[in-house]
């Protein structure tokens, strides 16, 4: 998966922003990492980042390999499952309404060792298979890192959420137009310091 590295940047705190499209489509047109504010005296293609699952990461390169992305890191998972016939799979396998924000209309189970959240998770996942016509979706959720900031995503309103990993902080944030190829830019100042990253994700 194509991805995009750029020197240059600070290692304090740095703002990132969303443009929303003029389209019909309420999207993101852009994000963009502000470094420092000067007049852009020349901006330039850096190449594109490939996004698989929806997702963008603005993350420091040596704390990346710090990130567990599946490991759980106390060896517990959750599992989720909605749609049309969730309800059901609630009432045939005992789960729970999910509470956490953003899982609203959600069932499941939380906190469980990984082996029984994924005996669960398949054994609901062959339940909906067994009837083609069943309409559920299933995710299961080993507490890794990723779990960590997507419980983030979807609990917040611009889809985004950070994690500190090591002494970096990770932004994850969902792009609004799902999978792709999407360019990147940077922005220079005269004397060719970086003064913003972009990442176009729609034609405003």
């Amino acid at each position: 998966m194509p991805a995009v590295a750029v020197d240059g940047l600070p290692d304090s705190a740095v703002l990132v922003e969303a443009e929303r499209s003029d389209g019909p489509w309420d999207g993101w047109s852009q994000m963009i990492v502000r470094v420092r504010d000067a007049p852009v005296a020349s901006t330039v293609d850096v190449g594109a980042v490939g996004v698989d699952a929806a997702r963008l990461a603005f993350a420091d390169a040596d704390a990346l390999e710090l990130w567990r992305h599946e490991e759980p890191l106390d060896g517990l998972a959750d599992v989720a499952f909605w749609g049309l016939d969730a309800p059901a799979a609630a009432q045939e396998f005992t789960g729970d309404r999910l509470t956490t924000l953003g899982d609203e209309g959600s069932y499941g189970w939380t906190d469980l060792p990984i082996r029984s959240a994924l005996r669960r998770a398949m054994t609901v996942e062959a339940w909906r298979d067994a009837e083609p016509g069943r309409k559920l979706a299933v995710d299961f959720r080993p507490h890794s890192h990723h779990w960590q900031v997507m419980r983030q995503v979807r609990a917040s309103d611009t889809e985004s959420g950070t994690l500190p990993l090591g002494d970096a902080q990770i932004l994850y944030a969902m792009t609004s137009w799902g999978d792709g190829i999407f360019p990147v830019q940077v922005d220079r100042d005269a004397d060719g310091l970086l003064l913003a990253v972009r990442v176009t994700l729609a034609e405003s």
